[in-house]
């Protein structure tokens, strides 16, 4: 990025409402930010802004300083951010008086670090970078136990699917970035270091009504790459978004988090016949994504089934499906340097997900994701999770997480299922006390994501159980399924 900024200076390096800032303009609040981090070695870096160039800079100013970073959701319940801020337990925090109010915490919330403030940063910066730890960044996910897991991500691992993303995508200069995940979102790392370090323009989705109608956005600024999640695509559709003349600007759509479905890509091809579409898969555990397959509009349908295939495994990684019946089915399980470092401070949930897996007689570090594919031809398929953990719009949701939420605030027995991307929940509510839907909500969003509060709710005398008198979620699921649109 800093080499970009020596070479081209006065390119827009990320778009605001109405001006951008340069690559010089982000080189110095790098450097500026930078120098107000050399607290100590290696240092624990909370980046406690929202997306937009101020945070951009926090995390290559971390590099530069030779630490590694913990982005923070500003919009995530409070008690959820400060899980993120104990387990990490940051040497120095970087955020600024409107980050604080925005993200309803204070500096008492971060007892023990320094504090940098992006607004009243020291006149100078740093020339030159210390010597790096081996971790980039970790990433906070949804854990089994309803605790945030970090995920450690190693620099070389970053490094490597830069360098292949900028090559894969054909990233240039020219080009006009979307950044709409949030940057807690690790399918924001493919926006920021795919745009900033190619010396394309970074467009973050900053407004809400940019967010609800992204499409309208596409076409005010002129896109060239877009990247999401699916289901972005999906509220484009039930919005009568996808016309030719919002996606005009478009020559690549990029997807992962999620499985990607054929009518996004009969939607996406008949407003934009030439749009060429890449549909990737990858844990947070893999750095990204590390599979690619890149559809256009004359042969996407041969690599359609209920969902769009995973595509192949990128340079140096690996695809295994292990456990199955044939070889052609099984659980996914990667090899390969973009692997992450395993759980923050979770040695034992890290040895149970990170294992040797045996390839052509010796063993090789593997991460096994739960997720159950099949081989049909050349294309291997997403079938389903293998456990009570779920994608919901591209983020990652415990079940069990859910269910403690809704238990706690009813004292209800309580089964959550996903259909259709979309989280019900079944409540036990005798038909004389049946509860307030609003109001639990209400209750809900003080202790879960907005993403992982149930859309739907269905109150029964009685849950169905199984022949272990457990809740029956087939049965459960099998009833969504049916009676679903």
């Amino acid at each position: 990025m800093l080499a970009v900024a020596h070479d081209h200076p006065s390119a827009p390096a990320v778009w605001g409402e109405d001006q951008a800032v340069s690559y010089a303009e982000l080189a110095t609040r790098v450097r500026r930010i930078a120098a107000a981090l050399d607290v100590c070695s290696h240092p624990k870096v909370l980046v406690y802004l929202p997306q937009g160039a101020e945070a951009y800079a926090a995390m290559f100013a971390t590099l530069m300083a030779g630490g590694y970073y913990a982005p923070v959701n500003l919009s995530a319940p409070p008690a959820r951010q400060r899980s993120v801020i104990d387990q990490f337990a940051p040497d120095v925090v970087v955020t600024n008086a409107a980050a604080l109010d925005k993200g309803g915490l204070d500096a008492r919330s971060f007892a023990g670090a320094a504090m940098v403030d992006t607004r009243r940063l020291p006149p100078g910066g740093m020339d030159e970078a210390k010597a790096s730890h081996d971790l980039a960044y970790v990433i906070f996910t949804s854990g089994s136990t309803g605790e945030p897991k970090g995920v450690m991500v190693g620099r070389d691992g970053l490094s490597r699917y830069t360098d292949w993303a900028i090559a894969a995508m054909g990233v240039t200069r020219g080009d006009k970035w979307s950044q709409y995940p949030p940057i807690s979102f690790d399918l924001s790392v493919l926006d920021i270091y795919g745009a900033l370090c190619a010396g394309a323009a970074l467009y973050p989705f900053t407004s809400e009504t940019d967010r609800m109608m992204p499409a309208r956005a596409i076409r005010r600024h002129g896109l060239t790459i877009w990247n999401s999640v699916p289901s972005v695509v999906g509220m484009m559709m039930q919005a009568r978004q996808v016309t030719p003349e919002n996606l005009a600007s478009l020559r690549l759509a990029t997807f992962c988090g999620e499985p990607l479905s054929p009518q996004h890509l009969d939607a996406l091809f008949a407003a934009k016949p030439d749009l060429v579409v890449h549909n990737t898969y990858g844990p947070t555990e893999a750095t990204v994504s590390f599979t690619l397959i890149k559809l256009d509009a004359e042969d996407y349908r041969d690599h359609c089934r209920a969902t769009v295939a995973l595509g192949d495994a990128i340079p140096g990684m690996g695809l295994h499906l292990i456990g199955g019946a044939t070889g052609d089915e099984g659980e996914i399980a990667i090899t390969g340097p973009q692997l992450a470092r395993g759980y923050w401070r979770k040695p034992q949930l890290t040895s149970q997900a990170f294992r040797p897996l045996a390839i052509n007689g010796g063993e090789t570090p593997a991460y096994f994701t739960g997720d159950w594919a099949e081989r049909r031809g050349d294309d291997v398929y997403f079938v389903s999770r293998m456990d009570n953990q779920v994608k919901v719009h591209g983020y990652r949701v415990e079940l069990e997480d859910v269910n403690a939420a809704v238990r706690a605030a009813t004292g209800r027995a309580v089964c959550s299922v996903v259909a259709k991307g979309d989280i019900h929940c079944f409540l036990e509510a005798a038909a004389t006390d049946i509860i307030d839907e609003a109001e639990l909500v209400a209750r809900l969003r003080g202790a879960l994501e907005t993403y992982a509060i149930p859309k739907f709710f269905h109150q029964m005398d009685s849950l169905p159980r199984n022949a272990n008198d457990k809740i029956d979620m087939k049965a459960l699921l099998e009833r969504v399924q049916k009676d679903a649109p």
